[in-house]
């Protein structure tokens, strides 16, 4: 008979932050960034279809929301989000300016 050796632990491993924190602060920022830009514009009284191009940000930050694969696709999600913030952020503004 052969003696088998007592199972050994996993090896320790260092946590890395859960991926997942950066974008859903990211959508955070980006519904208030949004609300907070549309409520500040002086077009608040305006026809629904202004809030429409809202859906650009979103797809922004929602892509932030794929999970990291590979070694760049980290960067790629921050800076999607960070662009989706500052769209959201900007969008009211930009949207007086035009009109």
């Amino acid at each position: 008979m052969t003696a088998t050796s007592p199972p050994r632990p996993p090896a320790a491993r260092l946590l890395t932050p859960p991926w997942w924190l950066a974008p859903a602060l990211f959508t955070v920022a980006a519904a208030l960034g949004g609300a907070w830009g549309y409520r500040s514009s002086p077009i608040v009284h305006a026809s629904a279809w202004l809030a429409l191009p809202y859906v650009v940000p979103a797809a922004l930050v929602a892509a932030s929301w794929w999970p990291p694969s590979r070694t760049g696709a980290k960067a790629r999600g921050m800076v999607l989000g960070v662009v989706g913030v500052f769209v959201a952020l900007v969008y009211a503004r930009l949207a007086t300016v035009v009109l």
